[in-house]
């Protein structure tokens, strides 16, 4: 069911707005962004009167000032901001924010969604950070709006979506993910310890990333840093390891190749031998001397 909340704008024609929204009916709209947990982003200037209000929002508001002076307000009480800091509002509740000063507001903007990726941005009410990011998200937003419209308008071969991830990848680095209070190295090491636990399974390194809630090119730079390794290859590197274990013990090569998740038997072998300089099958011999 729908959510339904309030919202209230009171701008004048004195500015201009470009966004990207979940829904069909949004200018432009792409709703792949909500795996991103985003609901709608935008770049806005507003030179004249601008005032947005919202009740009871099922998103969170997050803008970056890019110049001018603007202010959140939650009943009587305000947070000013200006260039050079990030404001947030919490979803629910009754908030907004409008433009102050003589100076035209610029922002970049995102509605995130209400969900745990983004419980670590949560305090009790409004607040302001000084951020140096607001250029970086606001170029992302424009690159990934104009892809958006030629998508929308039928055009192949667009960069929607590495748009998309660049936008989220700028976003993330700007204000972390929901792990990034807590050691990376303890959370990708039982990562790979669940890994190495079902070998027969077929591990997308694009499903491992979702686990940890991180993308596909954070997770191998992680990986990379944490592991010397890009994570297909830690994964194949388990996958031999478990396989040497079980000739050692003197398990058939059909039956290893197997358990750590190869259909053919030739494939598993010439695999082992790349890495191990040995057939699979004189590991069984050695150990059965």
């Amino acid at each position: 069911m729908p959510q339904i909340y309030y919202e209230r704008f009171d701008c004048d024609e004195n500015g201009w707005n470009r966004q990207v929204g979940a829904h069909v009916f949004h200018q432009a709209s792409h709703p792949a962004i909500r795996d991103k947990g985003i609901f709608m982003c935008g770049i806005s200037e507003a030179a004249g009167q601008c005032e947005i209000e919202r009740i009871d929002f099922g998103f969170h508001v997050l803008i970056f000032c890019l110049s001018g002076q603007g202010e959140l307000f939650e009943g009587e009480q305000t947070w000013p901001f200006h260039a050079g800091q990030m404001a947030f509002q919490p979803a629910r509740g009754q908030r907004g924010y409008r433009r102050i000063g003589s100076e035209p507001l610029h922002i970049a903007w995102l509605l995130l969604c209400d969900d745990a990726r983004w419980a670590h941005l949560l305090q009790q009410h409004c607040y302001i950070k000084d951020h140096a990011s607001g250029w970086h998200i606001h170029d992302a937003i424009s690159l990934y709006q104009r892809e958006a419209l030629l998508h929308n308008a039928g055009q192949s071969h667009t960069l929607v979506m590495p748009a998309l991830e660049m936008l989220s990848l700028q976003l993330e680095r700007a204000v972390g993910s929901p792990n990034s209070h807590s050691g990376w190295s303890q959370q990708i090491h039982a990562l790979f310890q669940r890994v190495a636990s079902d070998l027969r399974r077929e591990w997308r390194v694009d499903e491992l990333a979702q686990q940890l809630q991180i993308t596909p090119a954070h997770f191998h730079r992680l990986c990379m840093n944490h592991l010397g390794q890009a994570p297909g290859q830690y994964v194949f590197a388990l996958r031999m390891q478990q396989a040497h274990r079980l000739l050692s013990q003197g398990m058939s090569v059909g039956a290893v190749a197997s358990a750590v998740g190869y259909q053919e038997m030739a494939s598993f072998s010439r695999r082992f031998r790349q890495h191990f300089a040995i057939a699979p099958s004189q590991i069984k011999q050695a150990t059965c001397i």
